[in-house]
């Protein structure tokens, strides 16, 4: 042709122009599929427990995007999971957490409310008349302790939560930002409730009124007086503790009036074993005293009085038996308190 182009070089240049334009366009999406998954990645929070103390972040950033909502993965030891494979009726299988709900307790030391659980059929064989099921359950206690651990930690809200055993397998989750939904629905529709109840109580109170205004007068009266008592309760127990903390004060000064040294032991003991007997009895004899009551460990008791250098010649005098409640053990001993 004559300005120097043939439609062969124009066809190739276009498919140059078009190869490169592709392959600007992949390399693109291919970025932004990176950002998005990283960004997925950065938005999973893993935490481990350890046997004691607060939870240790293994997986996940905070410092990115500190609070907001966040999905949280709780790997736990296989100890602090419970498992039970059960067989159940084949027709169970329309509805299996329903039915693994009604006797829960009947697999666990816990009932349906108490736990967070999950179930799993075994594909059952042909013409099967009943199903195997796996169930893996976790006390609801325990999570919602370790969860408030890590929001005031790292100031988070929880969005989905997924509960791992120690091979990192997801076994339960739990779509925390539905049931908060939920919970917020149920409190606006409980709210609305009580707001038509109080309508219609103010209604029927205004029918009502000229004849029974002096019962209704009552009624806020004692509701009132019941109030004014349940604020009262804390002081009044208060003061009977001080009135009980006085009486053994004043005990304690008379003994000091009839005996000095005999009320420095009487105080020395009492403070040294209140926390671990009942005292029926004690007789002090010079610096040695004798005592009786009950305990819940006189193996223990023992070992305390002996650890403290200011007590010597610890004896057993009676017969250590279980008390009648089953929670303590009578005892009978003698002491020697050093000067």
């Amino acid at each position: 042709m004559a300005n120097g182009f043939s439609p062969r070089s124009l066809s190739r240049n276009g498919l140059e122009v078009l190869n490169r334009a592709m392959g600007w366009w992949f390399f693109e999406l291919g970025e932004i599929l990176r950002l998005v998954n990283r960004l997925k990645k950065q938005n999973i929070l893993e935490f481990e427990f350890p046997a004691e103390g607060e939870p240790i972040l293994s997986s996940g950033d905070v410092t990115q995007n500190p609070g907001g909502l966040r999905n949280v993965r709780l790997k736990l030891d296989d100890h602090r999971l419970l498992y039970r494979k059960i067989k159940l009726p084949a027709a169970a299988r329309k509805n299996v957490a329903r039915v693994v709900s009604y006797e829960f307790d009947k697999y666990f030391p816990i009932n349906a409310e108490e736990a967070l659980f999950s179930c799993t059929v075994t594909p059952p064989e042909t013409g099967a008349a009943s199903i195997e099921i796996e169930i893996w359950a976790v006390s609801r206690a325990l999570i919602d302790a370790y969860l408030s651990m890590i929001q005031r930690q790292h100031q988070i809200e929880i969005r989905n939560l997924a509960i791992t055993n120690g091979d990192g397998q997801a076994l339960i989750t739990r779509d925390i930002e539905k049931e908060r939904r939920l919970e917020n629905e149920n409190r606006h529709a409980a709210s609305a409730r009580v707001l038509n109840i109080i309508i219609a109580g103010l209604l029927l109170a205004l029918l009502v009124y000229p004849v029974k205004r002096m019962d209704v007068y009552l009624e806020q009266q004692q509701q009132e007086i019941a109030r004014l008592e349940k604020q009262a309760q804390p002081v009044i127990e208060l003061r009977q503790k001080i009135m009980a903390m006085d009486k053994r004060f004043r005990s304690l000064v008379d003994i000091n009036k009839e005996s000095p040294h005999q009320a420095y032991l009487w105080s020395y003991l009492t403070r040294s074993i209140s926390n671990q007997v009942i005292l029926y009895r004690m007789e002090i004899d010079g610096r040695k005293i004798a005592v009786s009551g009950k305990t819940g460990s006189v193996e223990s008791l023992l070992r305390s009085l002996e650890s403290n250098q200011r007590v010597t010649d610890v004896k057993i005098t009676g017969p250590v038996k279980a008390a009648d409640d089953d929670l303590y053990e009578t005892l009978k001993l003698t002491l020697t308190i050093r000067g």
